[in-house]
């Protein structure tokens, strides 16, 4: 009875676990430059788990400097396994500090959680980039892209470019010097060194 009763519960169990389903960046990549990506990807719809199973993400783990425009650049990139809500994904963070020449402090992340405005997230491959969201000053216009590429042949030299919004709401009154604004980050590539 005992052995009925343990059978019972176990197959009752296994039933209402839902068992994940696990895609890959690669396969999410791919489904991105279809010419019908915009209709989503009927092959990739039941996956909740987007995962980095050929450890690409990994090259970008580390801290990161590097000076452009008169700006020293500090960036912390982390990987996380599993993050979000609905399908889960591993994606890489990025923590920065932003000095000028003189070394005082313009930006500041470092302490900031993963849930704050003001990092770098990741989402996906494009290519041999890896695309990355930033929002800053959001009332300035400060958010966009970043694409972040290790070099072949020195994968300890990284090329980092920042491809601004253009659309969005200004506010004058809360960016009252926004034709003077500059952005933190670099709008032409900019090199930066593993540590």
């Amino acid at each position: 009875m005992k052995n009925r009763l343990f059978i019972f519960t176990l197959f009752l169990i296994i039933i209402s676990c839902k068992a994940q389903v696990i895609g890959t960046l690669e396969q999410f990549e791919e489904c991105a430059s279809r010419p019908n990506h915009d209709e989503g990807c009927p092959d990739l719809e039941n996956i909740t788990y987007v995962k980095d199973t050929n450890n690409r993400l990994d090259q970008f783990v580390g801290i990161w400097k590097g000076t452009s425009n008169g700006k020293q650049f500090e960036i912390h990139f982390e990987k996380q396994l599993q993050w979000g809500d609905g399908i889960k994904w591993d994606r890489i963070f990025g923590r920065m500090i932003i000095k000028d020449n003189s070394g005082n402090i313009l930006y500041n992340s470092l302490n900031k959680s993963l849930t704050d405005t003001g990092l770098l997230r990741g989402d996906n491959f494009q290519h041999r980039s890896y695309v990355m969201s930033f929002v800053g000053n959001y009332d300035c216009l400060e958010s966009g892209d970043v694409f972040i590429e290790t070099r072949i042949n020195n994968p300890n030299e990284m090329k980092l470019f920042y491809s601004q919004d253009k659309d969005g709401l200004l506010n004058p009154a809360k960016c009252p010097n926004f034709s003077t604004f500059v952005s933190l980050l670099p709008t032409q590539k900019m090199t930066l060194t593993k540590q």
